[in-house]
């Protein structure tokens, strides 16, 4: 599975800078940090961290961001990207299996769309809430089954036979509910716009966004999750 994600290592990033990326990420993110809540000097660890995306994000804002991929490839683009800010992240190769931190490490542990590529979700799961602190919250984020983004994700895969999404399993909003580990659990679904949207029409796609959201709609194509360690 590394060998897959290696290979994207060097033009991934371009996806964020086209307009569908940059809403998407904004989507994402909005729903993501509704739930992670992240503040100045709290450690964060960053499951299938990818580029950085989402931790040197973190680390603008103050965090001391943990970022762990199974690429190295990655890992190398992302501490490029840190030294280039001036930004400070520990970056480490390893797998959200087997995590090589402690018991009770961290503030928060929070994964954005990579443990849809794990072959046991719960596992990976229980491994990031052992790495909790008592008090901490475990935030997930995976693109959603049964949407028109997993469709889009699986055509995708049956065209290419060297798709990462020939390895992906995408899972419900209650089947990611059932699996969290931990109190208080709660979860909503975003991403509503299709992929075959003009994502240039941002305020269109957005009114769209909030209609489904009134609706109570649970089939968005990115779905997000957090639970708490109980003190």
């Amino acid at each position: 599975m590394a060998e897959l994600f290696d290979k994207k290592a060097q033009d991934y990033d371009d996806w964020y800078q086209t307009p569908k990326g940059k809403l998407v990420d904004k989507i994402e993110k909005e729903a993501i940090y509704q739930y992670l809540q992240p503040e100045p000097g709290l450690e964060i660890l960053d499951v299938g961290c990818g580029t950085g995306n989402l931790s040197l994000e973190l680390a603008r804002m103050g965090v001391r961001v943990t970022g762990i991929d199974i690429s190295q490839p990655m890992l190398d683009k992302a501490r490029f990207k840190a030294e280039r800010e001036g930004l400070t992240v520990k970056f480490v190769l390893a797998d959200a299996r087997k995590l090589p931190f402690g018991d009770e490490t961290f503030d928060a542990v929070v994964s954005v769309t990579a443990l849809e590529f794990v072959p046991d979700l719960r596992e990976a799961l229980e491994e990031a809430y052992r790495v909790l602190k008592p008090g901490g919250r475990l935030v997930v984020g995976v693109i959603g089954g049964n949407s028109a983004w997993s469709r889009y994700y699986k055509e995708k895969a049956v065209r290419d036979p060297e798709s990462l999404f020939r390895h992906a399993h995408f899972p419900t909003l209650e089947e990611l509910l059932a699996a969290m580990p931990g109190e208080g659990v709660q979860g909503r679904a975003v991403l509503f716009v299709p992929p075959d949207f003009d994502f240039t029409q941002v305020e269109e796609a957005l009114d769209l966004e909030e209609r489904a959201r009134q609706q109570g709609r649970t089939d968005g194509g990115f779905l997000c999750a957090v639970s708490y360690k109980a003190e």
